[in-house]
């Protein structure tokens, strides 16, 4: 017995319905994870403003003697030079340009934070080690431990956060962190949609991936790194450089391309 065109546009209009509350609920699914992540920075933000307002020094940075003058970690070889609580206003690792990480104040960062009941997680937790302020550090190298040194990025897909310095400037970094040798050099790469990636960084800042408070630097293999770029985009781009400071490939794929990493400055 067939069908009724009655029938038939029933069923059409049910099978819509379905359809659209899908797609509904996939955009509140990336809305609430552009809104989580954005929450997580500012929460770190704020975490920091407080530790300087009440320590009078940066977390990780705060001066040899200050630390202990306030029970936290001076950890071995402090000695109150570049990247070794120097107590200068920038986070640094202990060499390699400042941008080791988990060595020096890289890692003495969250472990300051943490300890200072700022932040609603333990580093290192785990059964990790204290950090050190040079090579040999307890820093993990791979897999699940990477958690015990790094915060576990909202967002998910992989990335971490981690902090850094270029220029004089602090920076938070959240890329998809595979490794952390114990000399303190991260591997890392991009995980985050292009269209995630614009919406935080519209949300917050200017929207243009190389201008602002928020662009799309990340660190991997001792460097700070660009996300990847085309011109025009492609499928593989984080955005596309034909202009000067660039444009989230959004119309590429529906920015669902998973090419992006994002650095933002400390506010």
């Amino acid at each position: 017995m067939g069908f009724t065109l009655i029938e038939l546009s029933i069923v059409l209009v049910i099978i819509g319905l379905i359809v659209g509350g899908v797609l509904v609920g996939q955009d509140l699914i990336a809305a609430a994870e552009v809104r989580a992540q954005i929450s997580q920075i500012e929460k770190y933000n704020t975490a920091v403003n407080t530790f300087h307002n009440k320590y009078s020094g940066i977390p990780g940075d705060l001066a040899v003697a200050s630390a202990s003058a306030f029970g936290f970690s001076v950890g071995t070889n402090c000695v109150g030079t570049a990247g070794m609580r120097d107590g200068n206003g920038i986070i640094d690792g202990y060499s390699a340009g400042g941008l080791l990480q988990g060595v020096g104040e890289t890692g003495l960062f969250w472990e300051d934070l943490s300890s200072a009941n700022l932040i609603d997680i333990i580093i290192p937790n785990s059964g990790g080690a204290s950090f050190s302020c040079s090579a040999g550090g307890a820093v993990v190298a791979s897999g699940t431990g990477l958690s015990a040194y790094f915060p576990t990025a909202k967002i998910g897909r992989g990335n971490y956060l981690y902090v850094y310095e270029v220029g004089g400037t602090n920076y938070y970094g959240l890329s998809a962190v595979s490794s952390n040798n114990s000399s303190g050099g991260m591997t890392s790469g991009v995980s985050i949609p292009a269209v995630t990636a614009y919406n935080i960084d519209k949300k917050i800042d200017d929207g243009i991936p190389l201008t602002g408070h928020v662009t799309v630097n990340y660190l991997t293999a001792y460097a700070v790194h660009l996300a990847p770029s085309a011109s025009p985009a492609v499928a593989a781009s984080c955005y596309d450089s034909t202009t000067t400071n660039g444009a989230y490939a959004i119309a590429v794929n529906n920015g669902a391309g998973l090419n992006c990493a994002l650095s933002f400055q400390f506010q």
